[in-house]
């Protein structure tokens, strides 16, 4: 498969989360951070700038900048149409409060909305927000480097959580709090230790949300899945903590797919929102967890692993869920010190066209994003 370097050195660049569309409605432009730095996690004075790539010249466009990162998932960046035509979102702090801002790279108009964004809808201009800054005191990896100390974070908030942020005025509100998913678990062991929300995401139609409520233990954490009505109404608990739960998707409004051990060992599962009919999907062809996301005509799967083996090779695939069939898109070697903090998955993301693939690596030394173009055999 003919894997090209979409971006151009001596500087990084990468887009950070999966499942989000990167490119404009052309699929000429991709959006990227620019650091000078890949090796430590981002300090409250480390700068990225946002910019645009363009898909034929490779050269990076600068618009902005922010301190409002990390190396897993950028700055959650989104191109959005929130009623002042085609534009993108990154998150920023403004006076040691996160904030998003929206810019229209054509005019160079820029907007504030009032939260950092972690997921927007598809049919509505709204968006969910989270505390990245709490982050940096839950699990850092997620986490925008603050000033604040961890002695300063709440264990269980009554005013933190998600938040709705209404992309064309920029107001924000509280929705749905810590302390009311720790109450509706009714799980007495996570009750007072370290919690967060994370990984938000809006079903096909903009109707139903799944996040991931978090809570420290001695050795790691526990995770738990929750699906909720964008407005924070009809919670539900599709995945109590006691079970690994790692990445997702939506398949139609009402289908999930989700990597877990709830049937016991680990992989893929799907399941229907609010029934629990787990079903195992892939098994023995699909790793038993990754980045994984459906194609636009949801027919195909995306997904990677993280690098494997004495080669440490991160492993890139397309698989066909009719046909249970895998096609390996490349392998990439990613050296001993790219774990923990700095490491590099590759998240990778579709574009609307359904054709065109990109993702983040460091098997050429330094940190930037690949394009892989499906042929039509595959398509």
């Amino acid at each position: 498969m003919d894997v090209k370097r979409l971006s151009a050195g001596p500087r990084h660049h990468f887009f950070g989360y999966y499942g989000i569309n990167p490119w404009d409605s052309t699929t000429r432009y991709h959006l990227a951070l620019e650091t000078d730095f890949h090796t430590h996690r981002p300090l409250p004075e480390d700068v990225a700038t946002i910019g645009l790539i363009h898909r034929d010249t490779h050269k990076f466009i600068p618009h902005a900048k922010t301190s409002a990162f990390n190396l897993q998932q950028g700055s959650m960046m989104h191109w959005i149409n929130g009623g002042a035509g085609a534009e993108f979102t990154f998150n920023s702090w403004e006076n040691r409060t996160l904030v998003s801002r929206t810019m229209n790279p054509t005019t160079g108009t820029v907007r504030t909305i009032q939260g950092a964004i972690a997921a927007v809808s598809p049919t509505a201009p709204l968006a969910i927000g989270l505390n990245y800054g709490r982050m940096a005191h839950c699990r850092a990896v997620v986490g925008y480097a603050t000033h604040s100390k961890s002695t300063d974070v709440e264990e269980q908030p009554e005013d933190d959580g998600l938040y709705q942020l209404n992309l064309q005025n920029g107001s924000s509100k509280l929705v749905l709090s810590i302390v009311d998913v720790i109450r509706a678990s009714g799980d007495k062991q996570v009750v007072g230790k370290r919690t967060w929300f994370n990984h938000v995401l809006f079903n096909t139609d903009g109707t139903r949300l799944l996040f991931f409520c978090r809570v420290r233990h001695e050795t790691g954490f526990y995770t738990s899945l929750w699906t909720v009505n964008p407005d924070g109404s009809d919670l539900e608990m599709q995945i109590p903590f006691g079970y690994r739960v790692s990445h997702f998707d939506w398949r139609t409004p009402t289908r999930v797919l989700v990597s877990s051990d709830i049937l016991g060992e680990m992989g893929f599962v799907e399941f229907t929102d609010g029934l629990r009919d787990f079903t195992p999907l892939g098994r023995g062809v699909l790793p038993s967890d990754g980045h994984a996301s459906f194609s636009p005509d949801r027919e195909w799967l995306l997904c990677d692993t993280y690098p494997r083996g004495t080669e440490r090779l991160a492993q890139l695939m397309v698989y066909n869920i009719a046909e249970n069939r895998k096609i390996v898109l490349g392998e990439f070697h990613h050296e001993e010190q790219f774990v923990g903090d700095i490491r590099c998955d590759l998240h990778p993301r579709w574009a609307l066209d359904g054709k065109t693939i990109t993702f983040d690596s460091v098997h050429e030394g330094s940190r930037q994003i690949y394009l892989v173009e499906l042929p039509s055999s595959i398509k």
